[in-house]
Parts: structure tokens; C-alpha cells; sequence
């Protein structure tokens, strides 16, 4: 085991806030499976906003929440009533399509499936919630694109014309603590981070998809690049800077051995962050190199505090279910089981298969929740989350860390909107800061090379953690982020009986 960083030290000794106490409780006509799922939501916001959730039945709470009904002006006068709106929005092989409300509060326009209710004019915050976290709305949804992934134009976002840059499931958070605080005026409270002296949590990362291993593979990477500069990005720059890797290459040099040569930048820079190699090579798509390749370096990278995750191969979850298996692979070879995973292409066929197979892995968080095309919250929640289980109405037993910023996303979504990346990926971290703590996660494969994307796009993330700074934000490992907050969830009576030492 690698000695403990400074960093790493600080937050163990950090604290979270004291918690408020608060409950919920259900109107008798509430079904028990919408009562599951609106319990679920219920203790999600409470994990974010660091409140302690209780059993209003055996404890005086601080704060009581009702959901449906309607106000009893004899009994419990401070409690806070939430209407029951809430609607399963899936038909069988068909997705609903029914467009949101859209409701102005506190300066920000709020995209709402279930109105509002008429009486109170309030929403069903914790079914809108719901409906956001659990990927309910892309339920249903059957066209897949080339490699079997839902397409960004069947997503909530592209068939109701919302911006995936904007946290809305965050923004609901807020508004619900602000019945929570009862305060006079509309507004959006933050929600307050579990570390001491950090106002925003980032998870930097890199899936290893390339890694020098001879000059035929690096070839040939290089060689597709020119392809992909002339007829894809239509990028000048990243056709000149591969035709003169390869002028490189024929002259001995060894582009894409890149791993030594990034821990030394990013500690140069203040921070650690996560590899996530492929285990095991099962099809054509999956990387070109084998684990006894980038052996030394990975070992090294563990030795100094870096964190290592998994990057499920190309088959692992829609043909083959081999996440468990690739998770032994990596443990034995590196002497540590990886926590966290993010799928190689960012391929599953959907939310729910991708969750019960890494749950059956037994990692505890993944990181694949993310848009291979474009930047922005897939599930709305600039914060990580425990996924829910629609098979067992519970939450799955790990966490969720949207994946929000992907160098080939950016360039992508930079190229089709005419912005810089640097002003996007600005736009998407400002939201997540301005809505709470994050535990959010971006990805550059090799932010040292322009192998993956131009240049100008991989100059965003070292931008990005010299400006960290200016906001309190500080970029963590996966294994310090969850050692970090672990316990703000456990309060909220969610990932009971999980642990990092496990």
C-alpha cells in the first residue's frame, strides 16, 4: 500500500457539517413501490445537503416531510408537504414522450414532467428528482447507435430540447432546501461540501485506450489520426502535429509512452488522479496493449498516490459479463482491487444492465454515465449518486460519479456549436460549482499528446487545474474522493455496510 499523500491527510481529518435531522413520511394512499422510489430521492438530497435522515416514528426529527396529501391544519403545522405527482413515464417497449412544464423559480427556469400542483403551486420535487437520477426517462428507448449505445438524440435532452449542461436534478435539490430553510425570498442554496476548506470536488482520469507498444501499433494509430484530422475533426493542427509524431516515430521516438512523463506533470500541477486500464484484450476495439506493457508505470503511479480504477473491455457488459473477472485480473496483477469502473467506449445498452453488472463486480462506484459526443450531466446530477435498482425498488449499493467532461465529448460539442472548449468546459464545471460540491469526473485520455484529440483541446485541462484555485475545487483521486464522503451518504441511510478498506 502507498504511503499516504498530504492531501489524503486532510481528508481524513475533515469533517462534514452537523446534520439536521429530517424524515419522511407518506400519505396512506401512496403505492409501496412509488413509496421505495420517492424514499430513494428523499435520501439522496439528503446525502448532498448533509442532513441526517430519521425515523419520524421513533425519533422528534427537526424537520418532517409528508409526501401527498394535504396539509392537516390540526397536526403537524411545521411540516412540509410535497405533492404526490410522481408517474411512471415508461409504457412497455415504448418511451413516453410527454414534454416538461417549464416553471420559472429564483431566476432559473426548471423543466418540470409532473406541473406543479395546483393548489400549493409547488412541484413533486422528489418525483422530478427521481425521474433524473434513476435514467427512468431513457427507459423505453430501443434505437442504438453503431456500437450499441442509446444516441444523445434519444436522450431527455435532445427530444425535449433541454441543455445538458445545466444540473436540473441539482437545481431541484436547492429548491426543495429552500422549503427545507423556509426562507422568505426564492432562492437556490448551495449545498455545502463534506471536506473542510474545498468548495468543489472534480475526479481528473484517464482511460488508457492507447499505449506505445511498438512502432507498427503507433503507426498505425498515427495513420488513422490523419483520417480522422482530414475527414472528422477537419483540424489543421492535429493533422500537422501526427504527421510529425510519425516523423518522430521513423526517427526513434515513442509516441504514446506517455504514463511516467503524466505523473510527473500532474503532481507538478498539485494533483493525482485515476487510471483506468482494460484488463484483458477480447476484441478489436479494445486497446492495443497488454497489462505486462504499462506494468511499471501503473505500479509507479499506485506508489504515489494514484488511484487505479477499471476500464470494462469493449464485451464486458452487453456480451460477455465479465466485469467480476477483469476486476480479479487487475487485483492480482497490481496487488490492490480496483473500486471504480467506466466502460471502454462508454458502451452499455442501457443504465440498468451497466448498474446490476457492476454491482455484481463488487466495485463501488463507476464512472460511466457520460455522453461519448458531446459534455454535460446524462442523469442531470452534478454530484455523485447511488444509482437505483427498479428490480429490487432499492438503491444499488454504489456510486454513480458522472462522468461530465470527456476530451473527445469537448471537441465534439466545440466543433458542431462553433464555442471554444474552453469556454464549455467552463460553463459545465461553473454549473456544478454553483450548484453544490460536485463529485463529478472529466476524462483526457493522454492531455500530454495530441494522439486522442488537437492539441488546443487537451490545453483545457491543464488550464482547468491552474484555475482550480480561484474556486476552492480540489482534484481528488476516486479512492479519496470516496474515503472523503463515504459516510455523508451513510448518514442519509444509504451504502450502508460499505467501506473503503474493504
Amino acid at each position: 500500500m502507498p504511503a499516504p499523500s498530504a492531501q489524503t491527510d486532510v481528508l481524513v481529518a475533515s469533517s462534514s457539517p452537523l446534520p439536521q435531522a429530517i424524515s419522511l413520511d407518506f400519505d396512506g394512499s401512496v403505492p409501496a413501490p412509488i413509496r421505495c422510489r420517492m424514499t430513494y430521492a428523499f435520501r439522496v438530497f439528503a446525502a448532498i445537503y448533509g442532513h441526517a435522515v430519521v425515523d419520524a416514528r421513533n425519533c422528534a426529527s427537526e424537520c418532517r416531510f409528508i409526501y401527498g396529501g394535504r396539509r392537516d391544519p390540526s397536526a403537524l403545522l411545521d411540516a412540509i408537504y410535497i405533492p404526490a405527482l410522481y408517474r411512471t413515464r415508461v409504457l412497455p417497449n415504448r418511451a413516453v414522450n410527454a414534454a416538461p412544464v417549464i416553471q420559472p423559480f429564483a431566476g432559473e427556469s426548471f423543466p418540470l414532467f409532473f406541473g406543479t400542483d395546483p393548489v400549493t403551486c409547488n412541484p413533486d420535487w422528489l418525483g422530478e428528482i427521481f425521474l433524473w437520477l434513476s435514467g427512468e426517462l431513457e427507459l423505453g428507448t430501443t434505437h442504438r447507435d453503431s456500437v450499441g449505445r442509446i444516441p444523445f438524440s434519444e436522450t431527455p435532452f435532445s427530444r425535449h430540447k433541454l441543455s445538458p449542461r445545466r444540473p436540473y436534478a441539482a437545481r431541484l435539490m436547492a429548491w426543495l432546501e429552500n422549503s427545507l430553510r423556509r426562507n422568505a425570498f426564492p432562492s437556490l442554496p448551495k449545498a455545502p461540501s463534506p471536506i473542510l476548506g474545498c468548495q468543489h470536488i472534480v475526479l481528473p482520469s484517464h482511460d488508457i485506450d492507447f499505449h506505445y507498444n511498438g512502432r507498427r501499433s503507433a503507426l498505425l494509430r498515427l495513420s488513422k489520426n490523419l483520417a480522422i484530422a482530414a475527414h472528422l475533426y477537419k483540424s489543421s493542427s492535429f493533422f500537422f502535429e501526427n504527421l510529425a509524431q510519425i516523423r518522430g516515430l521513423l526517427s526513434g521516438a515513442r509516441p504514446g509512452d506517455y504514463l511516467l512523463p503524466l505523473l510527473d506533470a500532474a503532481q507538478a500541477s498539485g494533483f493525482q488522479s485515476t487510471f483506468f486500464p482494460v484488463a484483458r484484450r477480447a476484441h478489436r476495439r479494445d486497446p492495443n496493449y497488454s497489462l505486462e506493457t504499462i506494468a511499471l508505470p501503473i505500479s509507479k503511479a499506485q506508489s504515489r498516490g494514484f488511484s487505479l480504477g477499471l476500464h470494462g473491455s469493449y464485451q464486458s457488459v452487453m456480451e460477455d459479463r465479465s466485469l467480476a473477472s477483469e476486476v480479479a485480473i487487475l487485483g492480482e496483477r497490481f496487488g490492490k482491487w480496483p473500486r471504480a469502473n467506466r466502460q471502454h467506449w462508454l458502451r452499455f445498452e442501457s443504465q440498468r444492465t451497466l448498474f446490476r453488472e457492476v454491482e455484481s463486480a463488487g466495485m463501488i462506484a463507476d464512472s460511466s454515465s457520460g455522453f461519448p459526443e458531446t459534455v454535460g450531466f446524462r442523469n442531470a446530477a452534478s454530484f455523485a449518486f447511488p444509482p437505483y435498482d427498479f428490480e429490487r425498488e432499492s438503491p444499488h449499493r454504489f456510486l454513480e460519479i458522472p462522468l461530465v467532461l470527456m476530451d473527445g465529448g469537448l471537441e465534439s460539442e466545440a466543433r458542431n456549436s462553433a464555442e471554444s472548449p474552453q469556454q464549455i468546459a467552463q460553463e459545465v464545471l461553473e454549473e456544478s460549482r454553483n450548484s453544490g460540491w460536485g463529485g463529478v469526473s472529466i476524462l483526457w485520455h493522454n492531455p500530454l499528446e495530441p494522439l486522442s484529440v488537437p492539441r488546443e483541446v487537451n490545453e483545457v485541462f491543464w488550464r482547468c487545474a491552474a484555475k482550480r484555485a480561484d474556486s476552492q475545487e480540489s482534484w481528488l483521486t476516486f479512492d479519496q474522493f470516496l474515503a472523503a464522503v463515504l459516510s455523508r451518504y451513510q448518514q442519509a441511510g444509504l451504502l450502508e455496510g460499505i467501506s473503503v478498506n474493504a
